[in-house]
Formats: structure tokens, sequence, C-alpha cells
């Protein structure tokens, strides 16, 4: 019986140590990501540590498809949401502090006529702990919108645009 009761203060001393060394790989994993929300009116493609889109690269995120699904459920990462959040979405957590490539593509046909858009590219420079969204917008043409947000109160966010370049197919897809 007494062994029990020593083995116990044991136990309970070794899984907090386990659970210390988790927490801390689980804040050093946090501080060097971010994360992103990618509508699902057009197909999205993320290429993390790239400057141009198409690549064969591994890292490579396909985060969005414009089909309907009414099996498909959004992915959350836990970001804040904003007051014009319609639709699907998904959500990842991508390492911050190197160059992000958006490439998108749209094509639709309403009452007979065809419209598309793309394959077009962004590229920013997600910041650590910062969370963005992406998705198509239209002024004139049709460009991808990169906004960060700003959380406003607890699970809400104000979105502004952010600072992003055009991108250019890879030369060897």
């Amino acid at each position: 019986m007494h062994q029990k009761i020593i083995m116990i203060p044991i136990l309970l001393l070794s899984l907090s140590g386990l659970m210390a060394e988790a927490q801390s790989s689980e804040s050093v994993e946090l501080v060097n990501t971010a994360r992103v929300r990618v509508f699902q009116e057009a197909d999205i493609t993320l290429y993390p540590g790239e400057y141009c889109y198409g690549s064969a690269s591994p890292a490579a995120i396909h985060a969005s498809s414009s089909g309907f699904s009414i099996f498909g459920t959004n992915k959350r990462a836990g970001m804040p949401v904003t007051g014009d959040i319609e639709g699907a979405y998904n959500e990842y957590v991508i390492q911050a502090g190197i160059p992000v490539t958006v490439m998108l593509q749209w094509a639709g046909e309403k009452n007979g006529m065809q419209a598309s858009c793309g394959p077009i590219g962004s590229t920013f420079y997600p910041q650590m702990g910062k969370n963005y969204d992406v998705t198509i917008a239209y002024k004139g043409n049709c460009f991808v919108q990169i906004r960060e947000l700003y959380e406003t109160s607890p699970g809400k966010a104000e979105a502004l645009p952010v600072a992003a370049g055009p991108s250019f197919a890879c030369a060897n897809k």
C-alpha cells in the first residue's frame, strides 16, 4: 500500500515534466508562425517560401477550391472573425518571416455568360503572431486581396489591406 502512495507523486512529477516540455515546444512553434484564412470563392494555392506560383513545392497548400461542397466544413485554426465573413473558408498556420505567394484562379458562368480570372499571384510576408485573410476581389479587374486582421474584442477583428507585391508563374514548374 505504501509503495502505491509513493509512486503517485513520482508519476505526477513525470507527467508535469512532459507537459512542460510539450508547452515549451508549442510556444516555440507559435512564435515562428502566423495564421491565414482562405475563402473558398476561387481556387487558391499558397506557396510558402516562394516568390512565384505554380512550383511543384511539397510545401504548397491547396487552400481552397471554388467548387461548392455540402460535405465540406471550415478548417479552423482559432482566428478571430470579421464582420464580412460569408461562405466557406479554411484557416492554416504558416511560417512567419518568409515570403508566401498566393496563386488565384476563378471561372464561372451565369445566364450563358462566361467569366474568368487568373491565374494571378501576389506575394506577402506574414509577420509572427499575426492573422491574415485571402480572397478574390474586384476593382475594374480581379485581384488577390490580402488583409491583416486586428483583434478589436475577444474573437472579433477588423481587417486592413496588406502591402503585397505582384507575383509570376515559376519558370521551372
